[in-house]
């Protein structure tokens, strides 16, 4: 019988991409958010308006971006003149397998959250909602 290897985190990175889209270039990954959010901005502005040329002579200098990032849940999406552009910018876990002392130290979390868990008194979820709203209510 063959048993799954249990994981670690290796490393996060930030992935950029296009929604509904599976030929767009700036798909990529970043070992940081700001350089995810630069080249994804920038691959999707070649793309709408064309870069302009070095030497200035630029025909579609008149349209350019007007781009802004909002973060929704977890991750960042890229507006330009007030529109989605469908570019998004996320974490992204990278896993390996787990060594023997980690995995050690996984049981050992898992062991100390049940054990935590437990000493709790259960309380229905109706009940706790109540009581913490009557408390926010009280205090506010």
């Amino acid at each position: 019988m063959h048993s799954t290897p249990r994981l670690a985190q290796a490393i996060t990175v930030f992935h950029a991409w296009m929604e509904d889209s599976d030929w767009w270039d700036g798909n990529a990954l970043y070992l940081d958010l700001d350089t995810a959010k630069t080249h994804a901005a920038y691959d999707y502005e070649g793309d709408e308006y064309g870069h302009p040329d070095e030497d200035g002579d630029d025909e579609g200098a008149n349209i350019r971006p007007d781009f802004t990032w909002e973060q929704s849940g977890c991750r960042w999406h890229l507006i330009d003149h007030g529109k989605d552009t469908g570019i998004r910018v996320g974490e992204t876990t990278v896993y390996r397998a787990a060594t023997p002392r980690e995995i050690q130290q996984q049981d050992a979390l898992r062991a100390a959250e049940e054990a935590a868990r437990a000493t709790q008194p259960h309380v229905p979820l109706r009940e706790a909602l109540e009581a913490e709203a009557a408390r926010r209510f009280t205090t506010a």
